[in-house]
């Protein structure tokens, strides 16, 4: 542990959704002066790119949601072991607090700090609580909301959401305020259409046949960037030279941030950093929902976007060509709604989110020794 540094410990699940949260307050914590380590479950190893100056921990993690009853049971012995281990390196580095982004790799470190009196903070990415993060949220002190209105299960727990909204990348701050431009008349049409870290499968599916559709005179001015799934990605690269679309597919972008700034429209699921991301760079959107998310997280995060008009939402079930093709005409041949909802998902969007964040984290006090001792510690 860095010498004269307070030491401060992040729990967080193994996806983006968990990650890049995760990532952007350690990167604020740092230039505060605070020791960061983060704690998850055995795919931490990948992840050191992400967090230069962190120290990186791996403990034991299993999901009681997959697998069967076999897989539960196995789940339920691997959190135990990781709750043990938790508790020894929290021990160890006695930290200010620990701060929970959810994932199930996130609740041995953060039951294991409930259980030392060590304080404990729960960031919520998306607008309704995730199963980990509504099982501890009766240990936290805190718990940091990405949505003005998360759902919570009863008035306790409401009594401590703090909004502070989702951090997002540094990369992606800079957008914020550049403004809009709708496409001009008979000007190129830029649409961006993202899967997720993975891609979707429905979007390769869709989307491409939905743009064949529409009128020529649409279609003509179409410069569409898409991300694919390994699997699909000749096949929609085929099917938009066959009919003339000027496409660039990858199965990455490294470029989000360009992409973002150029584009007209998005097109992509509502994952809670893929929103947070469009808000702050004020882009309307055309959002599909993974029907298959935890707790239907998905449609509630989009139903917030569509309810402050930063967006239509078209539920997995129903994205099919006709109706995908009759949203984008219609957005299209009328671009001043884009405009509308630029200006709307600009107004959601909060560029203060890891300092916010990062203030709640100040707030928490190094306990003395004897309170150490006797597993409590001040807030």
């Amino acid at each position: 542990m860095n010498a004269g540094k307070r030491p401060i410990v992040l729990a967080s699940g193994g996806t983006g959704g968990h990650i890049f949260p995760a990532r952007a307050l350690a990167e604020e914590l740092t230039a505060r002066g605070f020791a960061v380590t983060l704690i998850t479950d055995m795919r931490g190893e990948k992840y050191d790119d992400l967090f230069p100056g962190v120290a990186i921990l791996q403990v034991k993690s299993g999901s009681p949601s997959v697998g069967g009853l076999v897989g539960k049971i196995k789940a339920v012995g691997a959190l135990l072991v990781g709750f043990l281990q938790s508790r020894k390196i929290l021990r160890r580095i006695k930290p200010v607090a620990v701060v929970g982004f959810g994932g199930y790799p996130s609740m041995p470190p953060a039951a294991a700090a409930a259980s030392l009196g060590i304080p404990l903070l729960l960031h919520e990415q998306n607008a309704v609580l995730g199963r980990v993060n509504k099982l501890l949220a009766g240990y936290a002190r805190i718990i940091a909301t990405s949505f003005d209105n998360t759902e919570s299960p009863d008035d306790e727990i409401a009594g401590k959401m703090v909004y502070t909204g989702n951090p997002v990348r540094r990369a992606i701050l800079p957008l914020f305020g550049k403004g809009y431009r709708s496409p001009a008349p008979d000007g190129p049409i830029n649409l961006l259409v993202l899967g997720g870290s993975q891609g979707a499968t429905i979007l390769s599916e869709v989307v491409p046949a939905a743009l064949i559709a529409l009128p020529d005179d649409l279609k003509s001015r179409l410069h569409v960037t898409q991300q694919c799934r390994a699997e699909d990605l000749e096949t929609v690269r085929a099917r938009y030279q066959e009919n003339g679309i000027d496409a660039t597919l990858a199965r990455f972008f490294d470029n989000i941030p360009e992409l973002l700034e150029n584009c007209h429209l998005a097109i992509t699921r509502s994952g809670a950093s893929t929103l947070s991301e469009l808000t702050v760079a004020g882009r309307p959107s055309l959002l599909v929902p993974y029907k298959h998310a935890m707790d239907d997280h998905q449609r509630k995060n989009g139903e917030n976007a569509v309810a402050r008009g930063a967006a239509r939402l078209v539920l997995q079930d129903n994205f099919t060509v006709e109706e995908v093709s009759r949203q984008l005409s219609d957005l299209l041949r009328h671009p001043d709604l884009l405009s509308v909802m630029a200006n709307a998902a600009t107004s959601l969007g909060e560029i203060h989110a890891a300092e916010k964040l990062a203030d709640l984290v100040e707030r928490f006090k190094p306990a003395n020794n004897d309170a150490r001792k006797s597993g409590k510690a001040a807030a």
